[in-house]
């Protein structure tokens, strides 16, 4: 398997593990989502980024080859439309921690390309004086998209991006 493509996919997956849960940092581990037997080889496109332990879940049938695609398809079309950071950001919003954020109108700023998508909203929290707290969070589109991608639900992501599976 030649260099540009691990490089490729890592790039495409923020050189980061693409199970949604998992994100580990990465520096060459990958996946064919068919098997070079299969006939699908070595390329860019038949390739995932997945960390070892990913990768372990996946031999053993933990994870689904199914959710790979999910994955995969995913993180091509969010890396197509967003750089890494706003990946990042995206994926963050379904955290806990993220329902109690109350950010200033700059942090509100970070998410201007989310919000801009339409997958992301916000609302003031509260205003005392000059100061005003806003709540970021997922807009129903945005919500369907990060639920599907973690759950790793290949049909579900295909209908959001609206093409036709492999």
């Amino acid at each position: 398997m030649s260099q540009d493509f691990k490089d490729q996919v890592l790039r495409e997956a923020g050189y980061r593990c693409a199970v949604p849960t998992c994100r580990s940092i990465l520096s060459a581990d990958s996946a064919h989502l068919v098997e070079s037997e299969e006939g699908k080889g070595d390329s860019a496109e038949n390739l995932v980024a997945i960390c070892p332990r990913c990768f372990a879940q996946f031999q053993e049938g933990v994870i689904a080859r199914d959710s790979l695609y999910g994955w995969k398809l995913t993180l091509a079309s969010l890396t197509k439309a967003f750089d890494a950071i706003t990946v990042d950001e995206l994926l963050f919003l379904a955290t806990p921690v993220a329902a109690t954020l109350r950010i200033s109108g700059d942090g509100v700023l970070k998410f201007s390309r989310l919000i801009a998508s339409g997958l992301v909203t916000f609302s003031v929290f509260a205003q005392n004086g000059a100061l005003i707290l806003y709540h970021v969070g997922f807009t129903q589109k945005g919500a369907d998209l990060v639920n599907a991608w973690m759950r790793g639900d290949r049909q579900a992501i295909i209908e959001y991006f609206g093409v036709t599976p492999d």
